[in-house]
């Protein structure tokens, strides 16, 4: 039996463990979770408890309930609204999906061309480099490069990016608030080491998303760069009067389990 410390309610505990474990790959897109019955002994809480916990869940849109059938873990695309400087795992998180980050290596680099150009400092200059790849439901599904110019790079030392969101440790440590972004999406073909780091061959159809984060003083904070397979990102530009909001969903690449955002950060 699960033992439920503490004194959040019962419901909500379950909710964001069967969420966790939704997230780790336990219970992947399209499988059925155990039965009512079994999961309140589980947990050691009542069916009514239990079903409060799976309404929450679907209300999320992280599962759904099939009448006579049971409850499963959703497949079906999920919307991500690129009108927000939210990162990308709390884009995730609000949609009740739990991302993991892959820390492959992090330090200082002298800045490439097209990089610097970006960032407005002199080629070559000393630059903190971030590289990770995030996991969705156990499956790496991103490769997404961080850059960010001195003095903020020298302030990142120590931190555990597996651990820590980038945007959010910047505004700690340096007071430096994303207050402006701009993020081109592009078709490429698949680079062959972040298909190896994907699991995907090289040369199929991918996306590469660009984004450059400024401050309220127009000061580039980061350049994030992310490639993900093309055939699992929709684009949807929604027209109102007004304005428009453009938003992109993201559902099962060939039957890998769960895809994601190109968000940054």
């Amino acid at each position: 039996m699960r033992v439920i410390p503490g004194r959040t309610p019962k419901y909500m505990v379950i909710r964001d463990d069967l969420i966790r474990r939704i997230g780790s790959g336990e219970f992947a897109p399209g499988d059925a979770l155990p039965g009512q019955r079994h999961l309140s002994e589980e947990y050691g809480v009542s069916l009514m408890t239990l079903r409060q916990a799976l309404d929450e869940l679907c209300g999320r849109g992280v599962v759904e309930q099939l009448p006579g059938k049971g409850t499963y873990v959703r497949t079906k695309p999920v919307p991500y609204s690129m009108g927000n400087l939210r990162s990308l795992a709390d884009d995730l998180r609000a949609h009740g999906i739990e991302v993991l980050t892959r820390v492959l290596g992090h330090g200082i680099v002298a800045a490439p061309d097209d990089i610097a150009a970006r960032l407005g400092i002199s080629a070559g200059a000393e630059v903190f480099r971030l590289e990770r790849v995030r996991v969705v439901r156990g499956a790496p599904l991103i490769h997404q490069l961080s850059y960010l110019p001195q003095p903020l790079g020298g302030l990142l030392k120590g931190v555990d990016f597996e651990k820590n969101e980038l945007y959010a440790v910047l505004a700690e440590r340096a007071g430096a608030v994303a207050a402006q972004a701009e993020e081109t999406i592009s078709p490429v073909l698949m680079p062959e080491r972040v298909g190896d780091l994907l699991g995907l061959p090289a040369g199929e159809p991918a996306m590469r998303s660009e984004r450059v984060t400024r401050d309220a003083d127009r000061r580039a904070l980061v350049v994030d760069v992310a490639i993900l397979a093309g055939s699992s990102v929709v684009i949807r530009n929604v027209r109102e009067v007004g304005g428009h909001q453009v938003s992109y969903a993201v559902g099962d690449d060939a039957g890998r389990s769960g895809v994601t955002s190109p968000r940054q950060g």
